[in-house]
């Protein structure tokens, strides 16, 4: 009696398998979806950045008790040909736009004031650009200064489902960017 027996697998149930695969490969990308996580990361990381840029202005400020050099009307932003920066505002005087993609601490940066003369040091090594820096969709930060009553306020726009939402409820008098600062209203 002769028996031999052949293990493995049929074409019809690799196929099978395979056909599984791709359904379960397809489920987790449109459930994890890759674009959106990085829209979130970078979010994150502009909050993050405006965070700790307010935190270092207002110790600059408390440190010197002035603004000097900045100018009342002008939109300071971090990416060049950054066209918008004066209308994320509401204020009709914001008519002169100043942009750089420099950031030194030194007075030498896209917001020109020298944190790196902070008795402490400076709390930041560069000044931070939005992670994609781009004036095309104002992917950038901007810096508005009110120098007579010493506030302030920054602004980038939010790209996430996840955080977009900021925007309207960031306490400022824009709903397509997200504000913060010691503005009162961040109305600047």
């Amino acid at each position: 009696m002769n028996t031999s027996s052949k293990k493995g697998f049929t074409l019809i149930e690799l196929l099978i398998v395979i056909g599984i695969l791709a359904i379960l490969t397809a489920a987790v990308v449109v459930i994890l979806n890759p674009a959106e996580l990085l829209k979130q990361a970078r979010d994150s990381q502009r909050l993050s950045d405006l965070d700790a840029l307010k935190n270092a202005i207002a110790l600059y400020l408390a440190d010197s008790k002035t603004f000097s050099g900045l100018g009342n009307t002008t939109c300071y932003a971090s990416a060049t040909g950054a066209t918008d920066c004066a209308t994320r505002t509401t204020s009709a005087t914001r008519t002169t736009i100043a942009s750089s993609t420099a950031r030194g601490v030194d007075g030498t940066g896209w917001i020109p004031l020298a944190l790196s003369t902070i008795t402490s040091g400076s709390p930041l090594q560069n000044l931070p650009i939005d992670p994609t820096n781009t004036s095309a969709g104002s992917l950038y930060y901007s810096a508005l200064f009110d120098t007579s009553a010493l506030t302030f306020e920054l602004d980038a726009t939010l790209e996430s489902a996840k955080y977009i939402g900021k925007e309207t409820t960031d306490g400022g008098n824009s709903t397509s960017v997200y504000e913060t600062g010691s503005a009162p209203g961040l109305a600047l």
